[in-house]
């Protein structure tokens, strides 16, 4: 993963601990937890993101990125991903 990809899923997973610690009082532990903490964030900051049927290509979007950046880095290596 190059600098700015590590610096970005740094960073992100930073802030969304932060919010998930002020929203529902706990940090997410999994990856799993991250990724949902995310969703509904996403959701609910963006509303008009929702289109009327539910979904949401551009919440979409940025759950993939967030995928892709976080399958990199798992495939970085610890040492590598630090």
């Amino acid at each position: 993963m190059n600098r700015s990809a590590r610096w970005f899923v740094e960073k992100l997973v930073l802030a969304a601990r932060m919010v998930a610690s002020k929203s529902v009082g706990h940090l997410p532990h999994t990856v799993a937890e991250l990724q949902r903490q995310i969703h509904d964030d996403l959701r609910r900051q963006h509303p008009e993101w929702i289109e009327p049927g539910g979904e949401s290509p551009m919440c979409d979007f940025y759950e993939a990125r967030l995928r892709r950046l976080l399958e990199t880095c798992a495939r970085s290596g610890p040492a590598e991903a630090a």
